[in-house]
């Protein structure tokens, strides 16, 4: 995965292989939801890299960038990740794709 995520953040998904886009267990690579605005793990969603990621132009809809920071939320939760304040002013920042 080469991208501006830390290797914390990284290693929060090593052992998802399922991609949050589609289902399939082909996950590799994380996605910036809503781009390259922050580096939370709030904004990483695990999706297979060719089959999902690359020129797929859905992901920058509102609808599926509101999908994919549930599901992040929800898997980060479920393996038990403690928010962090940057991760509060994140979620805080971009409440509306949370409703």
């Amino acid at each position: 995965m080469n991208n501006n995520f830390s290797n914390e953040t990284r290693e929060l998904f090593i052992w998802n292989y399922s991609c949050f886009l589609c289902g399939k267990s082909h996950a590799n690579c994380l996605h910036h939801i809503l781009g390259r605005i922050s580096n939370s793990p709030l904004n990483a969603s695990h999706l297979g890299n060719f089959e999902c990621h690359i020129g797929n132009g859905k992901l920058n809809t509102f609808d599926v960038q509101s999908m994919l920071l549930k599901k992040t939320l929800s898997y980060l939760k479920t393996n038990d990740y403690n928010l962090t304040k940057e991760d509060k002013k994140f979620m805080k920042k971009y409440e509306r794709y949370y409703k």
